[in-house]
């Protein structure tokens, strides 16, 4: 049975100009995230580790 369409909920007013302004505020700093020599270190081990055990495959 198919199931009904819903409406699409729409931003106004206020809340639209406070979502687009934070969305252009995001995009500026889009990729910008700093990780410390200890997360990256942390990741570099899970990551072989993957590989290790083959449950990743990229070179």
């Amino acid at each position: 049975m198919a199931m009904p369409i819903r409406a699409i909920p729409v931003l106004e007013g206020a809340a639209a100009r406070r979502f687009i302004k934070e969305a252009k505020a995001n995009e500026k700093r889009r990729g910008t995230m700093r990780f410390s020599e200890e997360e990256m270190a942390s990741c570099r081990a899970i990551l072989e580790d993957a590989r290790k055990h083959g449950t990743i495959h990229f070179d």
